[in-house]
C-alpha cells in the first residue's frame, strides 16, 4: 500500500526513523493514486477548507445586473476543449461603419464573488493556480464558483468584467473600454467544431449556420492580429504538445500530438489583444499592478544555443556576442592542474525576438524544426510575474499582464480588482516617482510565479509517470527516434509520434568504443569515427524500465549490417556494460 506518514522522530546514530500513518492512499497500481502521489510530493493544496466551501455554498446563485452594462442581446460565444469545464472567456467580434472591427472579450467576473481576505480568497492565493492533470484538476476554486456560477455557460446570465477594443486593419487597438457586464453565452464552441465550420463542414455550418459569417469575421481579425505581432518580432513556437489518451477505465492507451488549429489561434489572439490592452490601461492609470514578465535571454545561453545551431548550418544572426573573460591561470586545482575559466557578462547581448523569429520561420518543416525549436524554446528564460514591468520578450510586447483567466490563475485575480477600482474611482495606491513600490503585490506576484512552477513541475511529473507505466509492456519493441541531446553518458533520444524519452548508454553503441566529445556535441567512434549529433534519426528497441526512476533505457536497432560481409539482418547487442566484440 501507499501511505502518507508524518515523521515523529527521525532517528539518531543510523536508527530507523518513526512516524505515523495518517493517509492510505492505495495499492501502487490503483487508478488514480500516481495522481495522489503527485500532489502530496509537491504539497499542492487539494483540499478546500470548511469555512471556504461553507462560504462558496452560501453565495447567491441569482445573478444581479444591476448597474451593469448588458451584453445578453449578443450572439457571445464561449470556444474551449472538449473535455473543458469552467469556461472563463467568451468573444464576439462585428465590422463597423468606418470599416474597422469591434472585438468584444468578456471575461468571468471572479472579483464580483472572491472578495479580498475571505476564505476563498486566503486559499486562491495559497494555491495561485489550478493544476491540471491528464484525467483531473485541482482547480484554484471551489466547484460552486469554478464551474457553476462563474464559469461562462451557455444559456445562463453570468457577471463578466469587458474588454471592448476597436482595432483597425492593420491589427493597432485605436479605442479601448472597459466595463462590468452580463452576458449570456449562446453557444458553448469547442475547437473542433470551429474548425470544422471554417474549413466548410456542411454538417457544422448547417448546424451553427446564424452564427457562420461571424465566426469568418473571428477568423479574419485573427490574421490580422497576427500578422501585426510577427510585424513587431513576435516568437510563435508550432512546439507539438503530448495529449495522453484513455480508454473507458482510465488506462493509458497511448500519446498524440494534441490538435493546434484556427480556432486555437482565434482564442489566442483575442486573449494576447485584451491581456495587453488592460495592460496599459492599469500602467497609464499609474498605480501599482502585477504585469507578466519575460527578461531577455542571458548571453551564456544564447552562445550554448548557436554552438548546436552551427551543425545545423543556421544561427540566429546576432554576430558575436559580447563577453567578459576571467582566466584562472595561477590557482591549482584537480590535482595540480592549471584550469582556465571563462565567465559569460549577462549584459550587452545585441539580441531581439526578431532574431527568434526570423530562425523559427527558416526552419519550419525542416527535419531539424523539432529539436531546433526545443533548444531555442531552452535557451530562453521563463516568463514570470512582477510589480516591475520589464515588457515580454517572447511577445515583443512593451507592456504585458494576465487578465483573461481569473477562474484558475491568482494573479488574473488581482488584475481584476485592480480594474475594478479603476472602473469606480476608488482611492488606490498610486507610484509615486522615486518613493519605490510597496512590498504587498511584490510578494504576490513571487509566490504565483512559484506556484505556476510547482504546478508545472508537477503536470510533467505525472505525464511522464504515466508514460512510464505506458512502456513497461512494451520492452523488446522497437521505435524510431530522433536524438535530441548528447552527453558523456550517451544519447537522450525521443521516441518519434510518442514524445516519450530515454537513454541509450554510450557504452551499448555497436562496433566501437565511442567518447563524448564536449566542444562539438557528438558522441564519436574511437576507431570508425561514426558520429551521433543532436538530430540524428536512429532506430532503437526498449531494454529497460526503471519505474521508480522514471526512466527508459534504450539500445540502437540497425536493419543493416555495416560490416560489407555479413548480409544477414541482425539485432545489435545492448545493455548496461555490454559491447560487441
Amino acid at each position: 500500500m501507499v501511505v502518507n506518514v508524518e515523521v515523529l522522530d527521525y532517528g539518531e546514530r543510523g536508527e530507523s526513523p518513526v512516524g505515523r500513518v495518517i493517509e492510505i492512499l492505495g495499492h501502487p497500481d490503483d487508478f488514480g493514486v500516481d495522481v495522489e502521489i503527485v500532489i502530496r510530493k509537491h504539497h499542492l493544496p487539494h483540499r478546500f477548507p470548511p469555512e471556504a466551501i461553507e462560504q462558496a455554498q452560501r453565495i447567491p446563485q441569482v445573478v444581479d445586473a444591476r448597474g451593469r452594462r448588458d451584453f445578453r442581446g449578443l450572439d457571445i460565444v464561449t470556444i474551449d476543449g472538449e473535455t473543458a469545464r469552467d469556461f472563463d472567456d467568451a468573444v464576439w467580434v462585428d465590422r463597423l461603419s468606418n470599416g474597422n472591427y469591434a472585438l468584444q472579450v468578456h471575461i468571468a467576473d471572479v472579483s464580483h464573488y472572491v472578495r479580498p481576505g475571505t476564505p476563498i480568497d486566503v486559499e486562491a492565493r495559497l494555491r495561485g493556480t489550478s493544476v491540471y492533470f491528464p484525467d483531473r484538476a485541482v482547480p484554484m476554486l471551489p466547484s460552486e464558483l469554478s464551474t457553476d456560477l462563474c464559469s461562462l455557460v451557455p444559456h445562463a446570465d453570468r457577471l463578466v468584467l469587458s474588454a471592448l477594443m476597436e482595432i483597425d486593419h492593420h491589427g493597432e487597438v485605436v479605442r479601448q473600454e472597459f466595463c462590468e457586464g452580463v452576458i449570456r453565452s449562446a453557444e458553448r464552441m469547442t475547437y473542433t467544431n470551429v474548425h470544422l465550420l471554417l474549413e466548410g463542414d456542411a454538417a457544422q455550418r448547417e448546424r451553427y449556420r446564424p452564427l457562420a459569417p461571424r465566426f469568418e469575421l473571428m477568423q479574419e481579425l485573427a490574421l490580422v492580429l497576427n500578422r501585426k505581432r510577427v510585424r513587431r518580432g513576435s516568437i510563435d513556437f508550432d512546439l507539438p504538445e503530448p495529449l495522453i489518451e484513455f480508454d473507458e477505465w482510465g488506462a493509458m492507451v497511448g500519446v498524440m500530438r494534441a490538435p493546434r488549429n484556427i480556432a486555437h489561434r482565434l482564442i489566442e489572439e483575442f486573449m494576447l489583444a485584451a491581456n495587453e490592452a488592460v495592460a496599459s490601461h492599469v500602467e497609464n492609470a499609474g498605480i501599482e499592478a502585477i504585469y507578466r514578465i519575460h527578461e531577455k535571454p542571458d548571453a551564456k545561453r544564447v552562445m550554448e544555443f548557436e554552438e548546436v545551431a552551427a551543425h545545423f548550418g543556421v544561427s540566429l544572426g546576432i554576430g558575436a556576442i559580447p563577453v567578459k573573460r576571467f582566466a584562472m591561470t595561477d590557482k591549482r586545482r584537480d590535482g595540480g592542474k592549471t584550469r582556465k575559466e571563462i565567465v559569460l557578462a549577462d549584459s550587452g547581448v545585441a539580441i531581439s525576438s526578431r532574431h527568434y523569429q526570423k530562425l523559427v520561420a527558416k526552419i519550419e518543416g525542416k527535419p531539424e524544426e523539432r529539436i531546433l525549436s526545443y533548444l531555442m524554446l531552452r535557451s530562453l528564460r521563463q516568463a514570470r510575474y512582477s510589480t516591475q514591468n520589464e515588457g515580454h520578450f517572447a511577445l515583443a510586447a512593451k507592456t504585458y499582464t494576465h487578465f483573461t483567466s481569473p477562474i484558475r490563475r491568482y494573479p488574473d485575480l488581482i488584475v481584476h480588482r485592480l480594474l475594478r477600482g479603476l472602473l469606480s474611482g476608488a482611492d488606490l495606491q498610486v507610484r509615486a516617482a522615486g518613493d519605490g513600490l510597496p512590498t504587498g503585490l511584490e510578494s504576490v506576484a513571487e509566490e504565483c510565479s512559484q506556484s505556476e512552477r510547482r504546478a508545472a513541475d508537477a503536470e510533467r511529473e505525472l505525464v511522464e509517470w504515466k508514460k512510464v507505466k505506458f512502456m513497461m509492456e512494451r520492452v523488446g519493441e522497437e521505435f524510431g527516434a530522433l536524438v535530441i541531446s548528447t552527453a558523456k553518458y550517451g544519447l537522450f533520444v525521443e521516441l518519434e509520434n510518442l514524445f516519450i524519452e530515454g537513454l541509450i548508454p554510450i557504452d551499448s553503441l555497436p562496433g566501437d568504443e565511442y567518447t563524448y566529445h564536449e566542444n562539438v556535441r557528438k558522441v564519436v567512434g574511437r576507431r570508425t569515427r561514426r558520429e551521433f549529433a543532436i538530430g540524428d534519426k536512429v532506430r532503437v528497441t526498449l531494454d529497460r524500465v526503471d519505474a521508480a526512476e522514471r526512466k527508459l533505457q534504450f539500445s540502437l536497432y540497425e536493419d543493416e549490417p555495416r560490416r560489407s560481409d555479413t548480409h544477414s539482418r541482425r539485432r545489435v547487442p545492448h545493455g548496461p556494460g555490454r559491447r560487441p566484440r
